[in-house]
């Protein structure tokens, strides 16, 4: 008689431990699903995605990576600080005159207080990584998903590759208006009015566009049953946006058009490109669905598995808006900016919400979401912020705060420049040259023999080779001779950076 063998003790002991991780798992749901946890989940959770970002921003600014756009600022805080207009010839144009970004004026009063290139930096780290707040309250509160969901939906916006392109690409009074845009769709869906009309107001102070935003969220809120609350603020968005595009806009810019270049498809004027439009519904219908637009589109939506299209009610906000954008990326004159990404982050995540709750299972009093789903959301974030974020593994985000001769070359240089100086020069030296009246972005094109337009209206002139990638030696030399005869000569010409004074 053959003797038994004795059952293997392998399923047992995994049988066991997953009980125990399920226990485990249990217990932390139970916490996270309390009061408290809903106090402090968020608020951590804030707090450590601004110590990342924070980081990252400021290790790009330490490696002189900054550009144009943060140096515009730099520079219209100083003439505000100054007493004169912030009128920024890198842009050519006055700082309300783009977007009427009126609470730009009381963050360059902080500057004299504190330095503002940090200041700057820190205050976007802060709107961004705050977002988290008013979404998790509109996670728990509005969609009724439970903690572990909320957890994962937080998880998704802090890998976010739009979120981390923002925060990379130097500062934007746009991303200001992040938290506001949530906290604003949270307080209207609440009936709390007063903090409503509070961060309304502080949106389209940050961006007159933003206007359309808000009457989107009108609309939203007509759609809610708040008929009457939706149409007056429906009413003050368009109104806003109109008033900006009609009379702030063209005061600030001596009459003009100031979009006119990204629409000049359609018209010269507001009611010529709104009447354009409506004559060439085909024409917008094609430039809206351009193969750019199309991989932006994607670059939003792939992320959160394209869960916000099964609640389309929720990215009604901000529909009209990014239309207008992808019609604008399609002209030659423009190409997509990441600030325009702003409003769109926040409702692409209330739509994710909301969807999560619509294909979750309803218990008592919360959402259940089947786990593959969240496991799912969270491996397609992952993976596309490895693909597509400004900080992915792939393009060394440790690398970020180091300095090389180079850099200490463009230090020593803007030290070497008068303050009084007009000056035009590499994209990535403005930011260290801002501080003074006259500063002009140096555009180098594919043929340096037709930038001689460098030297008009300046007395300096400085070239950083890392700008010039596309020139070869026969490029830099037909440059260097052009400069000798319009009557400059190289002062400085050390680790690939050169400086051409007038005389």
């Amino acid at each position: 008689m053959t003797a038994t063998r004795p059952a293997p003790a392998a399923p047992a002991r995994t049988q066991r431990l997953q009980k125990r991780l399920d226990h485990l798992a249990l217990r932390w749901q139970a916490r996270l699903d309390s009061e408290s946890g809903d106090r402090i989940v968020p608020w951590v959770s804030a707090l450590v995605l601004f110590v990342v970002l924070a980081g990252l921003a400021l290790g790009r600014a330490r490696s002189l990576d900054g550009g144009a756009d943060l140096a515009a600022y730099l520079q219209g805080a100083w003439l505000i600080n100054e007493g004169d207009p912030p009128f920024v010839t890198i842009t050519g144009s006055h700082l309300l005159a783009d977007q009427a970004g009126f609470v730009f004026y009381p963050l360059a009063c902080l500057t004299r207080l504190v330095p503002a290139v940090p200041l700057l930096l820190l205050l976007q780290a802060a709107a961004l990584a705050i977002a988290v707040v008013p979404l998790w309250r509109i996670a728990r509160r509005t969609a009724r998903l439970r903690a572990g969901a909320a957890v994962i939906l937080l998880v998704a916006y802090g890998l976010y590759p739009a979120l981390h392109n923002i925060n990379q690409a130097d500062v934007h009074l746009a991303s200001l208006a992040l938290p506001a845009l949530l906290w604003a769709t949270l307080f209207g869906l609440e009936r709390r009015w007063r903090l409503f009309a509070g961060c309304v107001l502080f949106v389209v102070l940050c961006r007159a566009d933003f206007g359309l935003v808000v009457a989107g969220i009108g609309a939203l809120l007509a759609l809610e049953g708040r008929r009457r609350e939706g149409a007056i603020t429906a009413a003050f968005g368009l109104g806003w946006a109109l008033v900006a595009l009609l009379v702030i806009q063209p005061y600030y810019a001596d009459g003009a058009f100031v979009h006119e270049s990204a629409f000049a498809a359609y018209g010269s004027s507001p009611l010529g490109v709104l009447g354009g439009m409506l004559t060439q519904p085909l024409t917008v219908l094609g430039d809206i669905t351009a193969e750019e637009n199309f991989a932006l589109v994607v670059l939003l939506l792939a992320p959160v598995l394209f869960l916000p299209v099964l609640a389309p009610r929720y990215l009604l906000p901000v529909l009209p808006l990014e239309l207008l954008y992808l019609v604008a990326n399609a002209s030659e004159a423009r190409a997509p900016r990441v600030e325009q990404h702003v409003a769109v982050t926040a409702f692409v995540f209330v739509a994710t919400a909301m969807a999560l709750s619509k294909i979750g299972t309803r218990t008592i009093d919360r959402v259940r979401v089947d786990r593959r789903v969240l496991g799912a959301l969270l491996l397609a974030s992952m993976v596309f912020f490895v693909r597509d974020s400004a900080t992915s593994p792939y393009r060394a985000p440790w690398d970020l705060g180091r300095q090389d001769a180079s850099d200490g070359a463009r230090q020593e240089v803007a030290d070497l420049i008068a303050d009084d100086a007009a000056v035009r020069a590499s994209p990535n030296l403005l930011p260290l040259l801002a501080e003074r009246r006259e500063l002009y972005d140096l555009e180098v094109g594919e043929h340096p023999h037709v930038r001689r337009a460098a030297a008009d209206d300046v007395d300096v002139v400085v070239v950083d080779e890392a700008a010039t990638l596309g020139w070869d030696d026969d490029d830099r030399r037909l440059f260097h001779d052009g400069m000798l005869a319009l009557g400059f000569a190289r002062t400085y010409n050390t680790e690939g950076i050169a400086v051409y004074e007038r005389g």
